[in-house]
């Protein structure tokens, strides 16, 4: 059996989206660059002084972009699962895109462990008890880390592995799955306050990386050995 069709006969190129990360990463974490002005600038635009343009709790969104979405990753997850086992034909396609969902989720929650970055809602310029700290200033003690690269995001951004395992004709689609779940995920966060733009677009630039690093591992030539013996 040939080759199937959906796999790129060219590995994607690992450059463009490693400067993606790296832009994002020295642009909005080194002080003077000119991110902090325009993290600022856009968080402004879910601020009035008092309260978030998106109530904090609020159910319908929470259940939109929260839950909602998280719980429907999770089922697609657990059905990529089923493809694998059940239809070999699309088996290492179902497991690259479920590498994507796994890898991208996790090393993007193990990042913000260790990045030292603090949520809008937890600084001084919006209610908070923290100073605004970069990612390349010094914390003191104590200091929250649990906001760079956003988490909650990570799982729409994964969905940017769809660009490389559709047809040349849909491929466009999976892309605009990806970064459309993602964004929709991301803004939600920014607008209550639990996230800067920055770590949204961090998220997305990493999601990148990896979905791409993942493709060229998986679905290479050894996923095409794989696939075409299926």
């Amino acid at each position: 059996m040939a080759a199937s069709p959906t796999l790129s006969a060219k590995p994607p190129a690992l450059l463009w989206p490693a400067l993606a990360v790296g832009t994002v990463v020295l642009f909005f974490g080194i002080p003077g660059a000119g991110g902090e002005r325009v993290d600022l600038w856009f968080q402004s635009l879910f601020w009035n002084g008092h309260q978030w343009l998106i109530p904090h709790e609020n159910a319908l969104g929470r259940t939109l972009a929260y839950d909602g979405p998280k719980a429907v990753i999770i089922a697609w997850a657990v059905s990529l699962i089923v493809f694998a086992v059940i239809f070999p034909r699309v088996r290492i396609r179902a497991l690259y895109l479920l590498a994507c969902l796994a890898v991208v989720s996790v090393i993007c929650t193990q990042l913000r462990a260790i990045s030292g970055m603090a949520t809008p809602i937890e600084l001084k310029a919006f209610g908070g008890t923290y100073d605004h700290l970069l990612l390349f200033q010094s914390k003191p003690a104590g200091y929250p880390s649990h906001a760079f690269p956003a988490g909650h995001a990570s799982g729409g951004f994964a969905l940017l592995g769809f660009y490389w395992v559709l047809d040349s004709r849909r491929r466009w689609q999976g892309l605009a799955l990806g970064l459309g779940v993602g964004c929709w995920m991301g803004i939600y966060q920014i607008g209550r306050g639990e996230h800067f733009l920055s770590h949204t677009l961090a998220t997305a630039a990493l999601a990148w990386f990896l979905c791409a690093g993942l493709y060229r591992l998986m679905l290479g030539p050894l996923g095409r050995e794989v696939s075409s013996s299926s």
